[in-house]
């Protein structure tokens, strides 16, 4: 069962997600399936921006009865249905942004959940460690939204700086559905770079508005900066210093499996593929594994099996995805730059240890 929007269901949802599930199932089911048994791919819509309904919207879900849930792509509303996640007994692999909150062991985390999009705190360990080591800047200014997604990630950026003497340029968070950030972007002025985790929309209003604020200083986000390109968001000159800091770019990626399914990707879907459409595509992987590790459908044999399982095989964004005691499964991040044109190029990788279980 698929827990994510597709476009015109909401301003924020895209079809990534939906669309490397659904090639994921194509394939699998055209290698037999799994224990023999054809899987269909069921979805319903979650509402990345509002939690109250992304929770209701999960028990229609539940309804369904279905064997294993993927998505949720929205770590707030995930937040906000723990409760609802732990009482179905449903196993879930989340393509939500896998922020502190949800680490296995802290209060709004679901034993029943699991990570396919790498631990936050490595995104922002990468951005800022690129940031510091490669551009040697010391003035890094923080924006994102004022929801759990924005803040905290400019608490762990914060942090990170501090560990280095360093304060924040300037820190500034906003409503994610903000149309003008005018104010915003000027407290940037004078910064060295700027760290965004932040949504398409509002990413795209920042970057052109630092073009026209005559800020140039290279800004480094998300897989919202991914989106925002590709959904033609951004186009020109405002790409100019945009990066992504992503598990994988298809679009760039030199490696033949990954660049393969890129290609696989556009060809189907005359779309390029992110690294949201390929994790959604691996989560399937993921389960088609824990099912056949647990020998059915039974939650509690899958729930088992996932804390077992080293996928490596089918999988596109990680080199492999092995769950650690966290609940995290990927812990590769790539820094990505574009080019006016709209093109990527992956400049930087990192590998990130297993966690350990949050102790609060």
């Amino acid at each position: 069962m698929g827990l994510w929007e597709i476009k015109g269901e909401s301003a924020a949802a895209i079809n990534d997600y939906h669309d490397g599930a659904a090639l994921a199932v194509e394939d699998i089911n055209a290698a037999g399936g799994i224990m023999g048994r054809k899987v269909v791919l069921d979805r319903v819509a979650i509402d990345p921006l509002n939690p109250q309904k992304a929770t209701s919207q999960f028990l229609e879900a539940v309804d369904k009865d279905p064997d294993m849930l993927i998505g949720f792509p929205s770590a707030t509303a995930l937040i906000s249905a723990k409760g609802q996640i732990d009482r179905s007994g449903i196993p879930l692999i989340a393509t939500a942004s896998a922020s502190t909150a949800l680490r296995f062991g802290s209060a709004g985390a679901s034993e029943w959940a699991w990570y396919v999009q790498p631990y936050d705190e490595f995104k922002n360990q990468a951005a800022v460690r690129y940031i510091l080591e490669d551009l040697k800047a010391t003035k890094v200014g923080l924006m994102g939204t004022n929801e759990a997604y924005g803040t905290t990630n400019i608490k762990s950026q914060t942090a990170l700086l501090q560990e280095k003497g360093l304060t924040p340029f300037a820190s500034r968070t906003y409503d994610a559905t903000a149309t003008d950030l005018t104010q915003h972007v000027l407290a940037m002025k004078g910064a060295d770079a700027v760290i965004s985790f932040t949504f398409p929309n509002p990413l795209a209003i920042e970057m052109k508005q630092f073009l026209q604020n005559g800020i140039d200083v290279p800004v480094f986000s998300s897989s919202s900066a991914t989106l925002a390109v590709n959904n033609k968001l951004l186009t020109g000159e405002p790409l100019k210093n945009l990066h992504a800091v992503v598990p994988c770019d298809p679009a760039s990626s030199t490696d033949a499996k990954v660049k393969a399914f890129g290609e696989k990707y556009k060809t189907k879907f005359n779309e390029v593929a992110t690294s949201l459409a390929a994790g959604s595509y691996d989560a399937v992987w993921i389960a088609k594994a824990a099912i056949e590790k647990a020998g059915g459908t039974d939650p509690a044999a899958i729930k088992k099996a996932m804390s077992e399982v080293n996928v490596s095989g089918n999988v596109i964004c990680a080199g492999n995805y092995k769950a650690d005691a966290a609940h995290m499964m990927n812990r590769d991040m790539a820094v990505v730059q574009y080019a006016a044109d709209g093109s990527s190029k992956e400049i930087k990788r990192y590998t990130f240890e297993e966690l350990p279980a949050a102790t609060s």
